[in-house]
């Protein structure tokens, strides 16, 4: 049998800690858009709206790397 490397907990913590910061962003990026996009002065609500969009998307993606990264990465590539 090979010796599989287990996940490292401590790294997959810090991947759902992550993952969980960018739920907030994801419902307060269309909100401010779609705000600003039926409002006078649009650019008080879109610039914010679509820098969290933005976050979300960044955050998203260093969570689920750095979920994968304690899964599948061996001790010494840690």
């Amino acid at each position: 049998m090979a010796d599989q490397p287990s996940t490292d907990r401590e790294v997959l913590s810090k991947g759902v800690k992550r993952l969980m910061m960018a739920i907030p962003f994801f419902v307060l990026g269309p909100v401010l858009i779609y705000i600003g996009a039926g409002s006078e002065h649009p650019i008080i609500f879109l610039m914010p709206g679509i820098a969290f969009a933005i976050l979300a998307v960044v955050f998203m993606y260093q969570g689920i790397q750095t979920i994968l990264d304690s899964m599948f990465k061996t001790n010494k590539t840690r």
